[in-house]
């Protein structure tokens, strides 16, 4: 434990020999010195104390920890009416040959995801705390256009208690097609600021993919948040940045640089991102894999700035393995540190009972040194009774427990969220995720409540 939470139980202890009552007000500023995973460890100490440990009044002060996750359920709209056109056509596929008439009018187009389906959205709770913390349906968030093609928010980005959302058309997903506008909102407080669409115009040759993500920082910037969005090829290497900020209200075209040669700072002409392998915010920096070499697999980590510069490009860890038996998994900020999650095959490349996949869990000792040390190896029969499962089919990683030795799984063939304890080495199915959809749904989104306010969120649009 650390030395606060050490000095706090003496003194409590102490208090309670002599029969000393301390004082709630000295209570609370001994709390607010602790980090999330002491803070929460004194909420079993008494009722009094986790009182004032979950007090409104007090809690802004204290760090927080991960609540729960956001998650998608999918369902059929039993109210569509017989013959209602479950199928759509973006506007993307129409102007680029997607024909016209009523042979287009009856057709589904690749990117489209069944419209007949009704995502909501509910939070799982994983904090032990009463629930519901939060409503997932974010109520607060101002109505989309009354127009007749339905209009859904898909969480894009979440990061230390704000969240990301993309307005899409209802059969769209907002890495293929342009949002009408971003919200980036706070669920704790009720509060949201309204971001404009970037100018993103994709076509099925140029930029036909974008990623947002949410560059905020709590501890060090709590009143701005960024917006990174980088353009990708057919084969997901960047080929432009645009960025936003909160303090200008504006996105920034950052293609100039890029294509003066700011791909060289990710190893390679072709720099794809990883899909699927999370991103970190570290040093007021955004951290993503990328693989700088199609042929071997992933094996830089990229620190990007507010304004799409990058700064550091960090060596991944390595095995004693083929370069081809390896890959990439995830990628998460957890106890102050960059943890790395990949999987590697059998030296020799052939699977069995006795040499089956493995993850392998690196910690970044070092930030400035690009020191990795190997935290912790478990087998995937551990993990899934299994000797191999594809990732991001079979399974995704979708959190690593900012303040714990957890490693958050979706099994996607039972959709189950699933907990690994790595100090227990046990699996928890934390909740069962439904029947889930198609293309574009929601993973679930892991929330840590932030009860501080943003000024950058306004609440106007």
């Amino acid at each position: 434990m650390d030395g606060h939470g050490s000095k706090l139980r003496a003194a409590a202890a102490a208090a309670a020999a002599s029969g000393t009552r301390v004082p709630d007000d000295a209570l609370v500023e001994m709390f607010e010195l602790l980090p999330a995973k002491s803070l929460h460890r004194f909420k079993c100490v008494s009722k009094a104390w986790c009182g004032l440990v979950t007090d409104p009044l007090h809690r802004v002060r204290f760090a927080q920890t991960l609540a729960g996750f956001l998650c998608a359920d999918v369902t059929d709209d039993d109210t569509a009416a017989a013959g209602t056109e479950i199928g759509g056509v973006c506007e993307r596929c129409r102007e680029d040959g997607g024909g016209d008439g009523a042979e287009s009018s009856h057709r589904t187009c690749p990117h489209a995801a069944v419209s007949n389906r009704v995502i909501t959205r509910r939070f799982i709770n994983v904090s032990r705390m009463a629930a519901p913390l939060i409503d997932a349906t974010f109520p607060f968030l101002p109505p989309a256009p009354p127009t007749g093609e339905g209009f859904r928010d898909v969480i894009v980005d979440a990061r230390d208690g704000l969240v990301l959302l993309a307005r899409v058309r209802r059969h769209e997903s907002p890495d293929l097609h342009p949002p009408a506008c971003y919200l980036v909102c706070n669920p704790a407080t009720a509060r949201w600021a309204a971001v404009p669409p970037s100018g993103w115009a994709p076509t099925t040759t140029s930029q036909p993919v974008a990623r947002t993500y949410l560059l905020f920082d709590a501890a060090s910037s709590p009143h701005a948040f960024h917006l990174l969005q980088f353009r990708l090829d057919e084969m997901d290497a960047v080929r432009a940045v645009h960025t936003y900020s909160s303090a200008e209200g504006a996105w920034t075209d950052r293609a100039g640089p890029w294509r003066d040669g700011g791909w060289r700072d990710w190893g390679r002409a072709v720099a794809p991102i990883q899909p699927g392998t999370g991103a970190a915010v570290a040093n007021g920096m955004l951290h993503l894999v990328v693989d700088t070499d199609g042929t071997t697999g992933p094996n830089n980590l990229v620190a990007v700035d507010e304004e799409g510069n990058t700064r550091r490009t960090i060596p991944l860890p390595r095995r004693e393995v083929a370069e081809k038996d390896w890959h990439s998994v995830f990628v998460a900020r957890s106890q102050g540190r960059l943890h790395y999650v990949m999987c590697v095959r059998p030296p020799h490349g052939r699977l069995s009972e006795e040499h089956p996949l493995k993850l392998l869990v690196w910690v970044l000792e070092d930030h400035d040194a690009g020191e990795w040390v190997l935290k912790h190896t478990v087998s995937f029969p551990e993990l899934f009774g299994r000797i191999a499962c594809q990732f991001r089919v079979e399974y995704s990683v979708v959190a690593v427990h900012p303040d714990g030795n957890w490693v958050f799984f979706v099994r996607h063939w039972d959709r189950k969220l699933v907990a690994y304890d790595m100090d227990r080495r046990e699996v928890i199915v934390v909740a069962d995720l439904g029947a889930g959809g198609e293309v574009g749904d929601e993973l679930p989104t892991p929330y840590v409540p932030l009860y501080s306010k943003c000024s950058a969120l306004t609440n106007i649009q």
